[in-house]
């Protein structure tokens, strides 16, 4: 009993870790979040890429906040082959919506949505917030500004400025790392002498291209692998023990006793002793004899009998 016991803690040690790191205490190794105001809509595209830390179990589920109001558009993995969509589901409360996905693995993921800008004739003001849905080890922020853009201002500063492929100004700065439940707030002002989209009526193509939603047969059931391989490696191992109790068992059915083969030969040895029991050979000859003959029908020699 005590022994059982001991085996049991053991494995309780094992598995209530496992599960606390599956569930809980998730690090996100670096979020990017790529701000594209009146990009092809009249409002704000929040783009995030992000991978999770090294060591992170995988498949886990990942839960972000985005405003209520927010209009979520797609959530994609990236894979040596490009982006791949991911299925998400999305529920509201309060001021915030939930966005629900699975990450397969340790591989880049990103999300995308829209929320609105508010314009004040040529001034426009928009806001991000980052509800601190889980620790961050480096967190970027970047701003694409819109053609024809004036007075660009934020708060925190950004710093660094480069150009986008368009050509466009990119504002960003790097602010570390942001602990689970603290919140991060920009603040950006511009203006703009016209209500023109940097891209007019083209789907959106982020950070490397149009995700992918046609995915390949392979990538499927790859990706069914990956996300039930526990349950698939259960199944199997739960297989082989009752193959292996079949076969024990009617391995053990069809092999004889010791008993079965002692009796079997013995029987077989006083059978083949009776069949040669009456049986006469002429001691000349070797020609057989029949039971009442006295002289071999071969050579003629007398029949020696042993009753005789």
């Amino acid at each position: 009993m005590n022994r059982l016991l001991v085996l049991a803690a053991l494995l309780a040690a094992l598995i209530v870790p496992s599960m606390a790191g599956a569930q809980g205490g998730m690090i996100v190794n670096e979020l990017r979040v790529r701000l594209w105001p009146e990009y092809d809509r009249s409002e704000l595209l929040v783009i995030y890429n992000f991978t999770l830390a090294p060591g992170t179990i995988t498949p886990t589920q990942l839960q972000f906040r985005v405003p209520a109001e927010a209009q979520m558009t797609a959530v994609a993995q990236e894979t040596p082959n490009g982006l791949f969509s991911v299925d998400f589901k999305s529920s509201s409360a309060g001021d915030w919506q939930t966005v629900t996905f699975e990450a397969a693995d340790l591989s880049s993921y990103q999300f995308e949505y829209y929320v609105p800008i508010h314009f004040y004739d040529k001034a426009r003001h928009f806001n991000f917030i980052w509800p601190g849905d889980y620790n961050v080890n480096t967190f970027v922020a970047e701003v694409q500004e819109p053609s024809q853009t004036t007075d660009f201002s934020s708060n925190p500063a950004l710093p660094n400025e480069s150009l986008s492929p368009d050509n466009l100004p990119i504002h960003s700065g790097t602010f570390g790392s942001i602990d689970e439940g603290e919140q991060w707030v920009l603040d950006v002002n511009y203006s703009r002498a016209t209500d023109d989209l940097t891209v007019s009526g083209q789907p959106v193509q982020p950070s490397g291209g149009a995700i992918d939603t046609e995915v390949s047969s392979t990538a499927v059931v790859m990706e069914f692998l990956s996300r039930n391989r526990y349950y698939i490696l259960g199944f199997v191992g739960i297989l082989l023990i009752v193959v292996g109790l079949l076969w024990y068992w009617q391995s053990g059915a069809a092999t004889p006793s010791g008993n079965s083969r002692r009796r079997h030969t013995s029987q077989g040895g006083k059978d083949k002793s009776s069949s040669n029991e009456g049986q006469i050979y002429c001691h000349e000859c070797g020609k057989r004899a029949q039971p009442s003959d006295k002289f071999c029908r071969a050579c003629g020699v007398r029949i020696r009998r042993e009753d005789s």
